[in-house]
């Protein structure tokens, strides 16, 4: 008979009993996800990735998303919502997202006026969330199709700014290695 009144109420208690955990996170230790991507340079791909470069930058990151894509909203409310993603990735990266069902027209790394669906098909990024790193001349240094934990989207951009992707090792191997040896430590002491 109360139930759909209490219901709001246990809610919140519940959030406030949570936030009182020891290690609890708090909204203040959060990043908003929106501010994760550059958005409004988005007209000329080509442009800014050599704008990127000459800042000193590895490339452009590119994600890859679709609306009503659980495994994005996955990824965006969990990893890009970490201060640590923000601050390692703008430092060493500009990151843009392109919906693979999107029809807005920009320039593409190969100086091609494209839709942002054509950009997605010529890149394979069918399946989301598709993460691809842009290097020099616009080529692709490493691509991630999966929703990453923080540790693993932490791999992925160490990956190509430690420059392990020049020597061949294997993505996958080294995501899974980097991911399980304190990356976010690593991170913090050598990269921020």
């Amino acid at each position: 008979m109360f139930g759909h009144r209490l219901r709001p109420a246990l809610a919140g208690l519940a959030a406030l009993l949570l936030a009182a955990l020891p290690g609890a996170a708090s909204a203040s230790d959060q990043a908003n996800p929106e501010d994760f991507y550059q958005l409004p340079a988005f007209g000329d791909f080509q442009r800014n990735l050599q704008d990127a470069l000459d800042q000193g930058k590895k490339g452009i990151l590119v994600y890859f998303f679709q609306d009503q894509c659980p495994f994005c909203q996955k990824m965006q409310n969990e990893v890009f919502t970490q201060p640590i993603v923000h601050d390692f990735f703008h430092k060493y990266f500009d990151v843009y997202k392109v919906n693979i069902k999107g029809n807005k027209q920009f320039t593409d790394v190969d100086g091609d006026t494209v839709p942002q669906v054509k950009f997605a098909v010529q890149n394979r990024a069918r399946a989301t969330p598709t993460l691809i790193i842009f290097g020099e001349g616009g080529k692709e240094l490493v691509r991630f199709i999966s929703n990453p934990s923080v540790e693993e989207f932490l791999a992925f951009g160490k990956y190509v700014v430690d420059g392990t992707y020049q020597e061949g090792t294997d993505f996958f191997r080294y995501k899974r290695k980097e991911a399980k040896t304190g990356i976010r430590q690593k991170i913090r002491d050598k990269y921020l």
